[in-house]
């Protein structure tokens, strides 16, 4: 027997569609496959069991939470609390040492006004005995007068010149000095 193009394509397409229905007939006579309509009742019970556990959980983990977040803000509470005092106490500390200064401060102005009065006193007496100096140098030879001058500092020299009143004799004893010394002289004289 001779088989045809037809008989072919029939044999094929039989093998192709009854080929799955088998299979899965083998399977739910296996018991590797089953139908079922709806949830089974032991996987409801379990799921339901799992989100429960799920559920406490998370209110437990929650409740862990805020109790740990309450605390460190309590914690944080306290912490601010102290540091605001201690922040309130060394403000009182530097009002205090702020009152001390100022009270020193005007102490302080106390003592230089008694002390500009006291330099003001003295400088009216300095003045006086630089006159009676300046008189005893005038009274001298000029060149006598400069090589005694010429080892004192030179202001006090440039003072004491300045307080003669013979200008003859001022310009006599400037020019016994050396022509550099009697330069400096000069200036602070000038300047002063």
């Amino acid at each position: 027997m001779k088989l045809r193009l037809k008989d072919y394509i029939a044999i094929g397409v039989v093998t192709v569609v009854t080929f799955p229905l088998l299979y899965l007939i083998m399977l739910f006579i296996t018991g590797s496959a089953r139908i079922e309509f709806g949830p089974s009742k032991e996987k409801a019970a379990k799921t339901e069991k799992v989100q429960l556990i799920q559920k406490s959980a998370r209110k437990d983990s929650l409740a862990a939470v805020n109790s740990r977040t309450f605390q460190a803000l309590r914690k944080e509470r306290s912490e601010l609390e102290k540091e605001r005092q201690r922040l309130h106490e060394q403000q009182n500390r530097i009002d205090l040492l702020q009152s001390e200064v100022e009270m020193q401060r005007k102490m302080l102005a106390e003592e230089r006004k008694k002390m500009e009065q006291l330099v003001m006193t003295s400088d009216s007496l300095g003045g006086k005995k630089i006159k009676d100096v300046a008189k005893m140098y005038a009274a001298m030879r000029p060149a006598e007068a400069a090589s005694i001058l010429g080892t004192m500092d030179e202001r006090l020299a440039a003072q004491i010149i300045r307080s003669i009143n013979d200008d003859r004799q001022k310009a006599k004893i400037l020019s016994s000095f050396s022509s550099d010394k009697a330069a400096r002289i000069s200036k602070i004289i000038g300047g002063q």
